[in-house]
């Protein structure tokens, strides 16, 4: 026998202290207890567990230390949840950079943004990665270490912020400009050419869906068939388009700058990408559910205070989320066995995608050792 180790385990739903003996192999190696991290007194089950109900359920950290005590009669001290939470992030790291550069060479990319206790929350969500960073600036620096407007080669989905404009491919949000028409409708019902307008845009909208569903159709006839969609959003805002007269009331500006606003998306080409490239989706519905949990944190005052609590749940949120798209299902059972193979191979799954595709090592400035010093950075932060 080499060592002995005791850690905590959950077995049939009970909190078990394990005792392991270990042993060297033949050739002199310790190895590693499978599911308890090194150095580790708790294992990786109760970690994982600890990191999905507070970062994802977003539980404060004492309700989830309530839980497990009622549920596997196992005592935590908030001391101990806030160090395995601190270690968990330091370990996923590396998960998160290569994250990064996955989300870089993806085909269609949603992003969405909402303030937070700290700058802003980003959420970027694609086919290979979903990262989502807590305490970030919303600008145009911080967004080309995710995605440089000159390299990026896929589909960005978004809003029509400024931040947003410049990508060779976009998509802008038809969600966001429907909403526009539809508040307008609502605050005054009794001017008909509003709901006339939204009418007309609901129906071009959904005959772009219509476009893009059909697998009969190759790229040429699909921009064939978008050109008629063309003609029908210059149909339906060319009157005010061209009207020069002033908007007489708060409504009517409203309603002269949303279709200036698609009139100047459509000649950038950035409505009916969705159309065009089916991959993509018209709106960025999916980023925004994203951020569902954070907004509902940042108005219950459940959000970090300091860089550093924000970059712990930058890197674990956005590994977290990402097995979502790796796994079936994303359950503790699910979660565990995909970390226990990380364990066993000395490497995650997103970093053996990042290495199948063959992705250049990430090119950090001096004394930089992840992305995430570059857009959570902790010198000068609260």
């Amino acid at each position: 026998m080499r060592y002995s180790r005791v850690a905590w385990r959950i077995i049939e739903g009970q909190a078990v202290l394990v005792a392991y003996h270990i042993y060297a192999g033949p050739d002199g190696r310790v190895p590693q207890v499978p599911g308890v991290p090194k150095r580790g007194e708790f294992g990786s089950e109760i970690i994982t567990a600890l990191a999905y109900q507070h970062h994802i359920a977003g539980l404060p950290l004492d309700t989830v230390i309530g839980e497990f005590s009622f549920y596997w009669d196992l005592t935590l001290r908030k001391s101990q949840a806030d160090a395995m939470l601190n270690r968990l992030a330091k370990e996923w790291l590396p998960e998160f950079d290569a994250l990064c550069q996955l989300l870089a060479v993806s085909a269609v990319v949603y992003a969405d943004e909402t303030s937070w206790s700290i700058n802003s929350v980003w959420a970027f969500l694609s086919e290979k990665a979903r990262v989502t960073v807590f305490g970030c600036r919303k600008d145009g620096e911080t967004l080309a270490v995710l995605l440089k407007k000159e390299e990026f080669k896929g589909i960005l989905v978004s809003d029509d912020a400024a931040v947003y404009q410049g990508f060779s491919l976009a998509q802008k949000c038809w969600a966001h400009l429907l909403r526009k028409a539809i508040r307008l409708t609502l605050l005054k019902p009794d001017r008909k050419h509003y709901r006339q307008f939204l009418d007309a845009l609901l129906d071009i909208y959904r005959r772009g869906k219509a476009i893009a569903a059909d697998r009969r159709l190759s790229e040429a006839g699909r921009r064939a068939r978008v050109g008629h969609l063309v003609d029908a959003v210059c149909d339906c805002t060319g009157a005010r388009y061209a009207d020069e007269s002033k908007p007489t009331d708060d409504a009517e500006r409203d309603f002269f700058n949303l279709t200036h606003e698609i009139v100047r998306l459509l000649g950038e080409d950035e409505l009916f990408t969705y159309a065009i490239y089916p991959a993509a989706d018209g709106t960025n519905n999916e980023s925004e559910r994203t951020l569902r949990q954070p907004a509902q944190d940042r108005l219950t005052g459940q959000t970090s205070k300091t860089a550093h609590g924000a970059r712990r749940r930058t890197v674990i949120t956005s590994v977290l989320d990402s097995l979502r798209g790796r796994l079936p299902k994303l359950t503790l059972k699910a979660a565990q066995a995909e970390l226990n193979r990380w364990q066993q191979d000395g490497i995650s799954c997103f970093r053996r995608m990042v290495n199948s595709l063959e992705l250049p090592p990430l090119s950090l400035p001096e004394n930089v050792r992840s992305l995430l010093d570059l857009l959570v950075p902790l010198q000068g932060s609260g």
